[in-house]
């Protein structure tokens, strides 16, 4: 009752790392209704916030079911996950989802997931986990990769690069299945 576990510390930790300082913007989300909320393009509560609404990473930390993540109250599935995102491509912005959640890709169900989102919603990419996570390694397979996303002076250009730096230095992250589906492998 009295254990908190939350990546918010750690991202916030990570934050004066980086040039400019990392932004984190912490929700806490028990509904598809509250995900929406927050999400939804343009009246969701994150796009009314100036220094929120061009963000390039989302970072979801939920519990994962293959093509879909677990709140404390309900399961949200892939398509109120994909209404919440829906248009973040159109925004001219580039953006990654990142679901830090165990299965979520999972399988074939969890791959065609991650295939849609990234074509539906139009995001430049989804990155999350295929297997069952160990919370403080799948944090650490985490915090590598954004650390190297944001010290990178073209993320974009170098997102595969990066993703390969992760897997190669923690072989944890091949273990877990770290995977990372882009819009140019559509």
């Amino acid at each position: 009752m009295f254990r908190d576990f939350s990546v918010k510390t750690f991202l916030e930790g990570m934050a004066p790392l980086v040039d400019p300082p990392l932004t984190v913007a912490h929700r806490f989300v028990d509904s598809a209704a509250g995900l929406a909320y927050y999400l939804r393009r343009p009246g969701g509560l994150m796009w009314r916030q100036k220094e929120l609404f061009d963000a390039p990473v989302y970072y979801l930390a939920f519990h994962g079911r293959p093509a879909s993540v677990r709140t404390l109250v309900e399961r949200i599935e892939s398509d109120a996950l994909m209404e919440a995102f829906a248009g973040y491509g159109d925004n001219g912005y580039r953006n990654l989802v990142y679901f830090a959640a165990c299965n979520v890709f999972r399988g074939k169900r969890g791959l065609d997931f991650a295939r849609r989102f990234v074509k539906e919603t139009r995001v430049e990419a989804v990155l999350g986990y295929a297997t069952p996570v160990d919370w403080m390694e799948s944090l650490v397979c985490d915090l590598l990769f954004l650390h190297r996303f944001y010290r990178d002076p073209s993320p974009w250009k170098n997102l595969r690069r990066i993703y390969r730096s992760v897997q190669c230095d923690f072989p944890a992250a091949r273990r877990l299945k770290h995977i990372l589906i882009t819009r140019r492998d559509l």
